[in-house]
């Protein structure tokens, strides 16, 4: 039966449509969330996921062009079959979390069967990431042959026009889905309800879907638009087959560009954009955007006919845009400077933040994007005559596309950018897209070995102008020129000397010196690290996050040292005697850095008794059968992205339930890098799930060390004597500040019990409310006032509260709390004069005793309430803090 489509339109079936794109988006990024939890967060895991999900999409869109026609050939049941398929989709949907829970039970006979081999490991985990999402992928990608089925019927002339509207409508759909689940939906509602409310959506398509009836109308059906009174349209010529395989090709290839150069437009926004979920959020955004508008308008910037020569000129188009764009990139420290003087202008704003990178997303991607939307409805045209039937030639067109991305998501960091960087990875990729078009080219004109030759030369001609504009290789002998290497914008380039420079797989690194101070600093994907020198202030709170644990323990004998980084904690952890250190870091690549810093880390490499584990840091925690004394944590900032994993309530079950009676679990908190909301989530994350918690710090206000166990933890002063007998633990003992048992002593900075009046209206990071990823701090940085109001909260609870101590005489303890409470003063006097507090005065003359008088009086006017900070003085807060 045949229908002319025009009258079995209804606009409620377009919005179901934008709805299932949106959808769509929603579980991917929420399943991603969720899977990642299970089997790491490591390239190799993502990677499984991302191909699992769009594997299960080309299997749904070629699939079902195979059945369809045996379910139905009338509108009103494919509609009704469209509905079908998003309501199983919900349903689905909604037995996920149970599904990935009996995942989770199998997922240790998953390890045995993998014989200790990752690369076996990273298949299974493909394979059942597969087998998990395949159910709703597979009905995902049958519905655009559906829904195409229904709207162009059986006529090869509306594919183009129809098709253009379709997809378009639908991946502009994708796009609210990216925005809404990361901006909107996780931060408010969390993972579990973000993922209702797209249940509901997917119901409520159903529902619309089953109860739509098309319009009866017996008149006459509308000409096709590009038919006029005087003119029909002349049949079109049959396209020569071997052509038509060659346009496959050519549509396969491109897939693989576009999701490519995803990666790689990623891999190279992030400098300016940085680490965060917003950023990742808005080029996702922008990429989608620019596909389903350049769909939407394809039809009416390129009209009907010469299909074949359209859809080349749009690749070559394409391909032009994607080389013109390296050149550009020469220009990326310039705009990473401009874009941090905004970031750290003392008058910006979260709005202004995401409107300066959402325009630099856009300008990078917005053209080839719109190429790349435009070619898919025109290959759908002309792929008919490979396929003869509309719902075949909707749904091999999608496979074969999502074939190519899948290629692209595999090859892209595992070949590509190992081989040839991030730039030359792009050179490769646009440049093989424009000798392939070039090929089409001639090949619908006649095929003439003169004409190829001349479109190759031509090509040719384009890419050594290109490189020789900007080649693509990468260069080290300078920051940031002709690399990613980052500089920081409040130090002159010519101090800084780039000592290497890597674009890995995972993420890219530099190491940067700074030549007038000596400073060395680790960069992953243009974030500072971490900064090694031999100032005080350089490294060691680095190498305290190894000693204070260490040192608090009464005879560690297993360790844990998770994010290696420079080294310089897992160093120190690995100088105590006797101790076995397993190090964890998610990128092989980071440990290529670490002879750049082995004056700090003392070689912990080639340490004894150091057995190193390329793994996400939170799977290997859930999976390892071994047990510690001490646990050390040290990740990126706590607010980038996929960093909450880290910090979340979950993840210190899991760490508790690693540690040896009496072990301890040190976890870092950097008051300069979170809001106070974030650090005082942190916190009483921190404190819910560990019975004692105690506050430390290395002379940095800005640094703060959490310490939990099961049991209260105590400052022995005969095990502080005995390590520091040994000679190289005095030598790190000295150089963190370490002078003394009272030098340890001032480490301390109070017990949690004692900061309820800071914690009572925060919630709890969880996993599936990742407070930090939505942190204000990505978007407008902290203020040094804010970072020195919450650590001034921590250190008000330290007044008249010494830290527990053994192995002292009464008399000792006496002279230690003494000397405790002059530490304790010298330590209020930097906020009572940098903020005009109580007793300023009295502290500048170093009339402590005095001065620390009105500040336990300024203290009990506080009534259990914190205190804020002004210019003019220190202030009550009006209510507890929020």
């Amino acid at each position: 039966m045949r229908w002319n489509p025009l009258h079995s339109r209804g606009l409620i079936l377009y919005g179901c449509l934008f709805l299932s794109g949106w959808t769509s988006l929603t579980y991917e990024l929420l399943w991603i969330k969720q899977i990642t939890l299970l089997i790491g967060g490591t390239l190799y895991a993502i990677s499984a996921v991302l191909c699992a999900f769009m594997t299960g999409l080309a299997l749904g869109a070629w699939g079902i062009a195979r059945v369809l026609p045996r379910f139905t050939s009338t509108p009103h049941g494919l509609v009704r079959f469209y509905g079908v398929l998003e309501g199983i989709i919900a349903l689905y949907a909604l037995a996920f979390p149970f599904l990935l829970h009996l995942l989770e039970i199998a997922y240790p006979l998953l390890l045995n069967l993998s014989f200790g081999s990752e690369t076996l490991l990273h298949f299974w985990e493909f394979v059942l990431a597969t087998l998990l999402m395949l159910p709703a992928t597979f009905m995902m990608g049958a519905t655009l042959p559906v829904i195409g089925r229904w709207c162009i019927g059986d006529q090869q002339s509306r594919i183009f026009s129809d098709l253009s509207l379709l997809y378009g409508v639908n991946t502009l759909g994708a796009t609210g889905g990216v925005l809404y689940t990361q901006f909107v939906g996780t931060r408010l509602l969390g993972i579990e309800n973000t993922l209702f409310t797209a249940v509901a959506l997917n119901l409520l398509v159903c529902i619309a879907c089953w109860l739509w009836k098309p319009k009866t109308d017996t008149a006459k059906p509308a000409p096709e638009k590009s038919e006029t009174k005087s003119k029909k349209r002349k049949a079109e010529t049959p396209l020569d087959r071997r052509l038509a395989w060659l346009l496959l090709f050519l549509f396969f290839f491109s897939g693989m560009v576009a999701l490519s150069s995803e990666i790689l437009w990623t891999r190279i926004l992030v400098f300016p954009l940085g680490h965060s979920l917003y950023s990742f959020a808005i080029i996702l955004a922008t990429f989608l955007f620019g596909i389903g508008l350049g769909s939407l308008v394809a039809e009416k910037i390129l009209g009907p006919g010469n299909w074949v020569v359209k859809f080349v000129a749009v690749e070559i188009a394409v391909a032009l845009l994607g080389l013109l764009a390296i050149p550009a990139l020469d220009h990326l420290t310039v705009w990473t400077h401009e874009l941090d003087r905004m970031f750290y202008d003392l008058d910006a704003t979260a709005t202004r933040t995401l409107w300066m990178r959402s325009l630099m997303a856009f300008g990078l991607m917005i053209l080839p994007t719109l190429g790349f939307g435009m070619i898919f409805p025109l290959a759908g045209h002309i792929h008919f005559a490979l396929f003869g039937t509309v719902e075949r030639t909707l749904g091999n067109s999608y496979a074969v596309n999502t074939l190519g991305a899948i290629l692209g998501t595999v090859l892209t960091p595992f070949v590509f950018v190992p081989l040839f960087g991030i730039r030359g990875s792009l050179f490769l990729l646009f440049g093989g897209l424009l000798m392939l078009a070039a090929t089409a080219w001639v090949w619908q004109r006649g095929a003439q070995p003169r004409r190829f030759a001349k479109a190759y030369a031509a090509a040719a001609a384009i890419l050594a102008v290109v490189f020789a504009a900007s080649p693509p290789s990468v260069t080290t002998h300078a920051p940031g020129e002709r690399n990613l290497a980052r500089i920081e914008i409040d130090t002159p380039p010519d101090r800084l000397k780039l000592l290497a420079y890597k674009e890995g797989d995972f993420s890219t690194l530099s190491v940067v010196e700074d030549t007038r101070t000596g400073g060395r600093t680790l960069y992953v994907d243009g974030f500072s690290t971490a900064t090694a020198s031999d100032s005080i202030s350089g490294s060691a709170y680095m190498q305290a996050m190894g000693f204070v644990p260490m040192l608090l323990h009464p005879d560690p004998k297993d360790a844990l040292v998770m994010c290696f980084g420079t080294g310089n904690t897992l160093g120190t952890v690995a100088q105590f005697p006797a101790v076995q250190v397993d190090g964890v870091e998610i990128d092989r690549n980071v440990l290529d850095m670490a002879p750049w810093f082995e004056r700090w880390n003392h070689q912990a490499l080639t340490q004894p008794g150091v057995d190193l584990h390329i793994q996400d840091a939170r799977r290997f925690i859930r999976w390892t059968d071994r047990r510690y004394d001490v646990i050390t944590l040290e990740p990126m900032s706590p607010v980038q992205a996929g960093v909450n994993n880290l910090y979340s309530r979950e993840f210190y079950k899991e760490a508790r339930a690693q540690l040896k009676d009496g072990g301890l679990m040190m976890q870092w908190l950097p008051l300069h890098l979170v809001t106070p909301e974030d650090a005082r989530a942190i916190l009483k994350t921190f404190r819910a799930e560990f019975p004692h918690v105690s506050v430390w710090n290395s002379f940095l206000t800005r640094i703060v060390l959490l310490v939990g166990s099961e049991n209260p933890v105590t400052l022995d002063k005969q095990r502080f004597d005995a390590v520091a007998r040994h000679p190289k633990l005095k030598t790190l003992a000295v150089e963190i500040g370490l002078n003394s048992f009272i030098d340890a002593m001032d480490f301390y900075i109070t017990s949690a019990d004692q900061l309820d009046f800071m914690l009572t209206s925060v919630p709890v990071i969880t996993d599936d409310n990742r407070i930090l990823e939505h942190s204000q701090a990505v978007l407008v940085p902290p203020l040094k006032q804010d970072t020195d109001e919450t650590f001034l909260n921590l250190l008000l609870a330290r007044v008249g509260r010494p830290p527990p101590l053994t192995g002292v005489t009464p008399q000792e303890r006496l002279f230690y709390e003494r000397r405790f409470q002059v530490r304790t003063a010298q330590r209020l006097s930097v906020f009572a004069q940098r903020y005009r507090g109580p007793g300023h005065a009295l502290f500048a003359q170093k009339a402590y005793a005095e001065a620390m008088a009105r500040v336990r009086a300024f203290r009990e006017g506080l009534d259990g309430r914190p205190l804020r900070l002004q210019d003019n003085g220190w202030i009550p807060a009006a209510a507890p803090l929020r």
